[in-house]
């Protein structure tokens, strides 16, 4: 009973995202950001990448990256601000 729900939703979800351009665009969106971050973290994951690191180096990359997200975010305000979006 349940299998047959579920592909009754899924024939039904199918069949909207057909019918509507709009949804299946979002949708597909939001399914290739989700598969970029499963890859990415698999990527992360199996790299051993930071796995050298003491917990003070741990704690160094956080403050670099807090650092370069402020300087990106700084770098956007300023565009913005000479543009004039």
């Amino acid at each position: 009973m349940l299998l047959i729900f579920l592909f009754l939703l899924i024939v039904a979800a199918g069949a909207i995202l057909v019918a509507f351009p709009a949804p299946r665009e979002k949708t597909f969106e939001y399914l290739k950001a989700a598969s970029d971050r499963v890859f990415l973290w698999i990527l992360w994951k199996t790299s051993g990448f930071g796995r050298e690191l003491t917990r003070d180096g741990h704690k160094e990359q956080r403050l670099w990256r807090g650092q370069r997200l402020r300087n990106l975010k700084g770098l956007a305000i300023r565009s913005k601000q000479r543009f004039g979006e």
